[in-house]
């Protein structure tokens, strides 16, 4: 009787099995995405023109100033610190700001003697949304920022 059963169960598992390699031999194969494609949101005017929709803003306060470009990309906004003059050593974070006050960390460095400019950053953010970008200390206080023109 046992013999019956392994055999039953062998037969079973193999008429499965089968099953199984047919149905992947004759499926079609699966639909595959597209690669995400990004536009490239390069602000910087030595390898070319800027991507269209760049806009440039400067602030000041005391003797800080931030220099940007800000260049819409496909679903992101891409942020170029041109220039920045604060302390040697400041522990910078670069936030955009959207109208309502909402702030999203776009990136950061620490302001050397000769500054490395520009430094880029990204936010997903819709470029009508951007109403600023500011440079951020250690502390959270806001350093300096540019008002951004709208688009």
């Amino acid at each position: 009787m046992w013999v019956r059963t392994v055999v039953v169960a062998t037969v079973i598992a193999a008429l499965v099995a089968a099953g199984v390699v047919i149905g992947r031999a004759t499926s079609a194969e699966p639909p595959t995405a597209a690669p995400l494609t990004l536009l490239h949101a390069d602000n910087d005017t030595d390898d070319g023109p800027p991507a269209p929709g760049t806009r440039d803003a400067t602030g000041t306060s005391g003797d800080a100033t931030l220099h940007v470009a800000v260049s819409p990309a496909n679903g992101w906004l891409g942020i170029e610190v041109e220039a920045a003059t604060v302390p040697v050593g400041t522990r910078c974070r670069l936030f955009a700001y959207d109208h309502a006050g909402k702030g999203y960390e776009a990136g950061g460095w620490v302001q050397s003697e000769h500054p490395d400019f520009p430094i880029y950053g990204a936010v997903i953010l819709d470029p009508a949304d951007l109403a600023s970008v500011s440079l951020v200390d250690d502390s959270g206080a806001k350093v300096v920022s540019a008002q951004i023109p709208p688009p």
